[in-house]
């Protein structure tokens, strides 16, 4: 194990932040992500980033030696590509092709899913790969909030205008509309911790270890599985 991994062989997220950069994920996100794109291209290749926000994970992709085109409904850098997923305008940066399209913790944010999806496959070859991430609403904590407030973890009046979480996809249905969008090899994973600090932090590690003995469990490849990571391969 490395110095980022617990005893349970979970790795420990890390800090929300990456050479300045806010992230605008869940801790541990693009963390797990970079693990998932190397593993997608052990080689290193060009990558599309959508949604990438402050440009804190296309900026770890680079530096891990991918090449990085990063697109955002409203980019903060110049370097940032402006490119709106719900009714996409690609420019010869943004059309492709590529070896593989991120797109991390935006999905939840667009209209319509499907359509994006079906708009990214357009820019990915038969073999290309896919990253897509979104809030895992199965998630212990999640299906308690759903259960005494309405809402998953992150959903709700609350987040419906800032930040914009107008699509709750859980598993099998973001799998199905990745399969219907062109793609197979559908493999689902979960990572990323909750933003919880301090006393709110202790009281959620005390109700998930009464879930845990309730028996709903969370299996998680990377922190406490509170995003859904799901990976395909275009065909």
């Amino acid at each position: 194990m490395t110095d980022v991994e617990q005893a349970s062989g979970r790795r420990t997220p890390a800090v929300n932040d990456y050479q300045g950069h806010g992230i605008h994920a869940a801790p541990g996100v693009h963390e797990y992500a970079l693990e998932l794109v190397r593993a997608a291209l052990p080689h290193g290749g060009r990558v599309l980033e959508v949604g990438s926000g402050c440009g804190a994970l296309a900026l770890r992709l680079r530096d891990a030696g991918f090449d990085v085109v990063p697109t955002d409904l409203d980019p903060p850098h110049d370097w940032i590509h402006r490119l709106d997923l719900d009714a996409p305008d690609w420019t010869d940066d943004t059309r492709g092709p590529f070896d593989m399209v991120v797109c991390v913790e935006t999905l939840e944010h667009v209209e319509n899913p499907r359509q994006v999806l079906r708009s990214i496959r357009s820019l990915l070859r038969p073999g290309d790969k896919l990253l897509v991430s979104t809030p895992n609403i199965t998630h212990p904590h999640s299906r308690l909030k759903m259960l005494l407030r309405g809402a998953p973890y992150i959903f709700g009046p609350r987040h419906y205008h800032q930040p914009g979480h107008i699509t709750i996809l859980p598993d099998w249905m973001l799998s199905e509309h990745v399969r219907l969008a062109g793609f197979d090899d559908v493999e689902v994973t979960a990572g990323g911790d909750t933003f919880y600090r301090g006393p709110v932090r202790v009281a959620y590690r005390l109700e998930m270890a009464l879930l845990w003995l309730a028996g709903i469990r969370q299996r998680s490849q990377y922190g406490d599985g509170i995003c859904t990571f799901l990976t395909a391969t275009a065909v």
